[in-house]
């Protein structure tokens, strides 16, 4: 079964690249590590090349990436997939070498969210220094389901990720589902929640504490950035999570403390 380091990245098509580079680059705090000849910005808040990629577009999601735990694990998603009559295909060298990624490979997932493996990612050029606030990783993607049961079934049997915790409704159907790509030992990458139709949710990142949550909240109130009116805490997980919106309307999260 395949087995993976990370999600590795996030790629949005955006409304205004210039305003969503510096939204995400003074506002939430990563850094703009560069916007290659194809117009494909990339930002990043650790040693990583980037941890998001947006291009000019009529806003959506573009893709979810994910970090396979080694070069052998491609085979082994390329055999796994096949076996399980999953359509895939390589993503052009010239393609990976442009991303700073990889081999890599893509495919479709039952509510149309297009999903790439891939096989190690390039160091940005220099360091990054948090500005201004601390943050740590790209934590998790979250997406929202009409059928909850099919794409949950896919992503665990397919795509080998494991649930760490359900919710429940009352009468006791699962909702929403926290899932890891395993063997990452953190207690969710990925998320899927039922919904009235399949659309993307958010993405989060880890903060380094309560103070770079808070700050980055008021920061933003500060700012116009639509946020929620306050942070709360997964029960499942124990992390605490603060929303706010981009300037295409996406879900973004400040999150710590994680299991």
């Amino acid at each position: 079964m395949i087995r993976y380091k990370k999600l590795g990245y996030v790629a949005f098509n955006v409304s205004d690249l210039d305003k969503s580079i510096a939204f995400y680059r003074d506002m939430v705090g990563l850094d703009h590590v560069k916007t290659n000849a194809q117009g494909e910005a990339f930002l990043s808040c650790n040693s990583d090349h980037h941890n998001i990629l947006l291009v000019q577009g009529k806003p959506s999601l573009k893709r979810i990436a994910f970090q396979l735990e080694s070069p052998e694990q491609l085979a082994v998603a390329e055999e796994w997939l096949t076996r399980h009559k999953v359509r895939w295909a390589h993503v052009p060298l010239e393609e990976s070498h442009r991303l700073h990624i990889g081999r890599a490979l893509r495919l479709v997932d039952p509510i149309g969210t297009t999903i790439e493996l891939f096989v190690g990612m390039m160091s940005r050029p220099q360091p990054f220094l948090p500005h201004p606030i601390n943050l740590s990783h790209l934590s998790h993607a979250v997406m929202r389901v009409a059928d909850f049961l099919e794409p949950h079934k896919f992503y665990s049997e397919v795509m080998n990720f494991r649930t760490s915790d359900f919710r429940h409704e009352p009468t006791g159907e699962p909702y929403f589902a926290f899932m890891r790509c395993f063997p990452n030992p953190y207690h969710h990458s990925f998320a899927l929640q039922e919904s009235d139709r399949n659309a993307f949710f958010h993405i989060a990142f880890t903060v380094n504490g309560m103070d770079d949550l808070m700050f980055g909240k008021n920061r933003m109130a500060k700012n116009g950035v639509m946020v929620a009116p306050t942070p709360g805490r997964h029960m499942a997980s124990g992390s605490v999570f603060q929303y706010f919106s981009d300037p295409d309307g996406f879900t973004v999260e400040y999150t710590v403390g994680m299991e």
